[in-house]
């Protein structure tokens, strides 16, 4: 007896639409607003040149600079970066299914993407608020009152958000 195989549903026309509408498209994950240019300064780090007036400042705040000390060095605590490599591969095995999902035509792309973006802007928060390395200097431990590099009033983690493109 021949085997016969009838299709009585086609979902390729919703599939390849659903391809169609996922490519050219990513979601970025950053830090927004104001707090842009602090996340960019602990991703990377850097070196800021001492000046007379800072050098009095220290002096003036109790934490008096060495005469040799010609920068001052804040350095790089990659949490956007390393949150991402972090937990990328958990939020791939999370949406594995919802892609299935959404190329079956049941679930929206946008929603796909956008599902994406806050699972992975929630780790990487995460991420940030549990960094300990490299540690705060004491006069920054000491200022802020509390030990924990990246946060100080939590508004730059609170920017990192996402963006569906």
């Amino acid at each position: 007896m021949p085997v016969v195989w009838k299709t009585v549903k086609n979902d390729f026309p919703k599939m390849e639409a659903a391809v169609k509408n996922l490519n050219d498209r990513s979601v970025e994950v950053s830090s927004k607003g104001e707090n842009a240019w602090l996340a960019g300064i602990h991703e990377y780090g850097c070196h800021i040149k001492v000046t007379e007036k800072m050098r009095a400042w220290f002096a003036r705040n109790g934490y008096p600079l060495k005469k040799t000390t010609t920068e001052i060095v804040i350095p790089e605590r990659s949490f956007l970066r390393a949150g991402f490599d972090e937990y990328a591969e958990d939020v791939v095995d999370v949406y594995e299914d919802a892609l299935g999902n959404t190329l079956g035509g049941t679930m929206p792309v946008e929603l796909f993407l956008q599902g994406i973006g806050l699972e992975l802007a929630t780790k990487i928060k995460k991420y940030a608020r549990d960094l300990s390395s490299p540690p705060d200097s004491r006069m920054t431990t000491e200022r802020k009152g509390s030990s924990n590099p990246l946060v100080d009033t939590g508004s730059m983690i609170e920017s990192i958000s996402y963006e569906v493109k």
